[in-house]
């Protein structure tokens, strides 16, 4: 009573710093944009294994040139497509076409399967709320890709450099399964116990999304599930890509943008994306009592990249969902074996493989005619990506990142084909990548006794050529 007669009280509230940008945004975008660089990138391997091996015989094949005179010379010195290229062919076929063969060639009608297949597996999540089983599917699965990108190679290297004899296991008589050795069998269960140890963490630690190992662990196993989807699944023509990009466009937007006028303000992307939605309850109430019915739910679905917020009370992570890395990573993965290919064909043509284009007019700038189309689509899908980021901060709400994604990566496409006159070439799908399959894989059957001839410019209907000067 006697601190009331001193006169009015006065109480001073205080707001809890929230910065209104979070550092995880960035890391998020960078860690998309090196996982669908690395992954594109990685699908090329083949091509440039063959650009390689080619090198390194006409290298060995120089060092034992050496000291002769030129008469010599010019007598022992034969054309590299008439010596190397049928016994590099057959010798490629025999180690690697068993990858090629489980290889897929998406055409229209994977297209329209996919957002058929990708809008019935969202509703069912919507409706149904299994997000539990997709969590089990999700972490056996990337454990094989796990095992496939980093354990089976990293485990080849450790036994390499032990000398360790790597015996067969079972032999298990088919083509499918081939024979299993100590290898195969050490990375598998490094693979599997990760997954598990995964999975236990994802069940047992409320909001995992914050443990360290958790979402470490998600990031890698998700980053090599897209690797694995691009080394597997391929185009080879802008037209199927723009059909299958444009597609996924307006199925995103959809999902996000129009699904909550119908379904009482919730985006069946966002709530299946995180689990059921974002808890009810306020974040400083969840902080008190984090038990509450209200403030459950809310943990990212696995099948996307994510990062923590930095230093928020209010928690929560950056996300971003695997399609929108693979999707657009078929249109890049389509320009790095494009580029290769080029390569490929200009180094079996005698050539040293620069890039350059002979078909593009004189009058246009040569950064755009000279090079490959790879490097200029990553930038495009880091500034699309950029946007997409941007946009969820301005306005405050999640964004269909294919809505900023497609446009940039398939502008800069059509741009530069149609600046290097190959957009007609590039459309039905370039020779220069069947013919680089001929060489790696034998789709074209055995080379002659004459090697395999390579394309012109008018065969391959304006594209690229890479011959280059002839060392």
């Amino acid at each position: 009573l006697d601190h009331l007669k001193m006169g009015p009280v006065q109480v001073q509230l205080f707001l809890r710093y929230r910065a209104p940008y979070n550092i995880s945004s960035l890391l998020i975008w960078a860690l998309g944009v090196f996982v669908a660089a690395l992954a594109a990138y990685a699908s090329a391997e083949d091509y440039r294994f063959v650009v390689n091996e080619i090198l390194r015989r006409r290298k060995i094949r120089a060092s034992a040139n050496e000291g002769l005179d030129d008469a010599g010379e010019s007598a022992m010195t034969l054309s590299l497509s008439e010596t190397e290229t049928v016994p590099l062919a057959a010798t490629t076929q025999v180690s690697r076409s068993a990858l090629h063969e489980e290889t897929l060639e998406l055409s229209a009608g994977h297209a329209i399967g996919f957002v058929i297949l990708a809008s019935s597996g969202l509703f069912i999540l919507f409706f149904f709320k299994i997000y539990n089983v997709v969590k089990v599917m999700y972490g056996f699965g990337c454990s094989r890709a796990v095992m496939e990108v980093i354990f089976s190679p990293l485990v080849k290297r450790v036994f390499a450099k032990l000398n360790a004899p790597n015996r067969i296991c079972i032999r298990t008589g088919t083509e499918d399964f081939g024979d299993i050795t100590v290898v195969d069998v050490v990375a598998f269960f490094l693979s599997y116990a990760l997954g598990i140890s995964w999975l236990v963490v994802a069940f047992v630690v409320r909001h995992p999304e914050n443990n360290v190992f958790f979402w470490v662990t998600q990031d890698v196993m998700g980053a090599c599930m897209c690797i694995m989807f691009l080394s597997l699944i391929k185009l080879n023509s802008i037209r199927v890509a723009c059909i299958l990009l444009i597609v996924a466009f307006f199925y995103d937007i959809f999902f996000v943008f129009i699904t909550p006028l119908l379904f009482k303000g919730e985006s069946v992307m966002i709530t299946v994306a995180t689990s059921g939605g974002p808890p009810k309850a306020d974040p400083l109430w969840c902080e008190k009592y984090p038990d509450d019915t209200n403030c459950r739910g809310g943990d990212p679905l696995p099948m996307l990249l994510t990062v923590p917020r930095i230093h928020d009370y209010m928690g929560g992570a950056s996300l971003l969902g695997l399609g929108d890395i693979v999707l657009p990573g078929l249109l890049l993965s389509f320009a790095a074996r494009l580029d290769a290919a080029k390569q490929l064909r200009g180094i079996i043509g005698g050539g040293n493989g620069v890039t350059h284009s002979y078909t593009c007019p004189e009058h246009k700038c040569c950064r755009f005619c000279n090079g490959g189309y790879f490097p200029p689509l990553v930038v495009a899908y880091a500034v699309g990506l950029f946007m997409a980021n941007a946009a969820v901060y301005l306005m405050d709400m999640g964004q269909p990142a294919l809505l900023y994604l497609v446009p940039c990566c398939l502008g800069a496409m059509a741009f530069m084909a149609c600046t290097r006159n190959e957009m007609m070439g590039l459309w039905e799908g370039p020779n220069v990548l069947r013919y680089a399959d001929s060489i790696v894989y034998g789709d074209a059957g055995e080379p002659t006794e004459q090697g395999t001839a390579v394309p012109t410019e008018d065969e391959d209907e304006g594209n690229v050529s890479t011959l280059g000067s002839v060392p």
